[in-house]
Formats: C-alpha cells, structure tokens, sequence
C-alpha cells in the first residue's frame, strides 16, 4: 500500500506540475500580448488580463497539489525544523491534518459558488465564469487526495525516494550551487 500511494501521489505531483507548468507559459504569452500590443498597435487587449488572472488562479491551485507531496510550504518545514527529528512525522501529520480541514472547507463552500456563477460569461473574454470558479474545489479535492496519498505513503517525498534527486531535490550529479 505504501508503495503504490507513493507512485499515485508522485504521478498526481508530476501531473499538476506540468499543467501548472503549461499555464505559466500560458500566462507568460498573455503577458508578452498584452505588452506587445500596447506598444505596437498603441493599444492593449482586455481580454488578456482577465485570462492572465483566471490562469494564475489555477496554477497557485495545481501547484499547490505538488507543493503538498514535495513538502515545500514553508510553515510546514520551519515547524518541522523545531523540533527532534523523531517527532518530525508527527508534526507534520498534525499540520497536514489543519490543511486537509482548511481543504474540506474551501471544497464546501467553493463547490456551490462555482455551480453559482455558471451561467455568468466573463466580460472581456467572454467564457463562462465556471472555468475560474472551478479552480477552488478542483485545487481543494486534488490537495485532499494528496494529502490522503501523503498520509499512506508514510510522507515520503521525491527527496527521499528517487534515486536521481540528492537530499535537497536537484539532480543528483550536477552539484549545488
């Protein structure tokens, strides 16, 4: 069980990485749009800065799902860093157990308020308010199930079990900087 909650959860990472990934590209695009037509036509498109915003909604919530198997938010490291390393587990069992709640809550409320505003089209772009709404309790659910995976898998992360990363989680070979 163990083993196969680290591949799913590994898997549910790399997966999120790569879309949020590819929004930031998006995002960067929108960006160099929106500068180019304002400097070359002497005007800007409207509707690039209302997707720019939609978008970097959903990367902050599928990077959030990676963030969770890495063990990369910040509060979560500097606690665990107060205390002994054999309470270190349950510390961070403790911290994600508050964010699975903030989860659940998010999920509860953010559920409705999508289901809300789905007949609502964005004014510039025109698509349909759903799209950006649904970040929350999509981002919400895909952070609950890695934490669930986290939790199975006994929190072990990318750092401690590929054999290509070294102990900080850069390619192991390369040297730090």
């Amino acid at each position: 069980m163990t083993h196969a909650a680290t591949v799913a959860a590994r898997l549910l990472a790399r997966s999120t990485e790569i879309a949020a990934g590819l929004l930031m590209i998006l995002v960067t695009v929108l960006n160099l749009t929106q500068v180019g037509g304002r400097y070359l036509f002497s005007t800007g498109f409207s509707w690039t800065e209302e997707l720019m915003r939609y978008s970097m909604i959903w990367l902050m919530m599928l990077g959030s799902v990676a963030c969770i198997f890495r063990a990369e938010h910040m509060g979560i490291e500097a606690l665990e860093g107060l205390v002994r390393p054999e309470w270190a587990r349950y510390v961070k069992s403790a911290l994600y157990s508050v964010a699975a709640i903030f989860c659940v809550v998010i999920l509860y409320y953010s559920y409705p308020l999508a289901l809300r505003n789905a007949a609502q089209i964005a004014p510039a772009s025109g698509i349909p308010m759903i799209l950006p709404y649904a970040a929350l309790p999509v981002g919400a659910a895909l952070m609950l199930v890695q934490i669930a995976l986290s939790w199975f898998s006994g929190f072990e992360s990318d750092r401690e079990t590929d054999p290509a990363l070294d102990a900080d989680g850069a390619p192991a070979g390369r040297g730090g900087a």
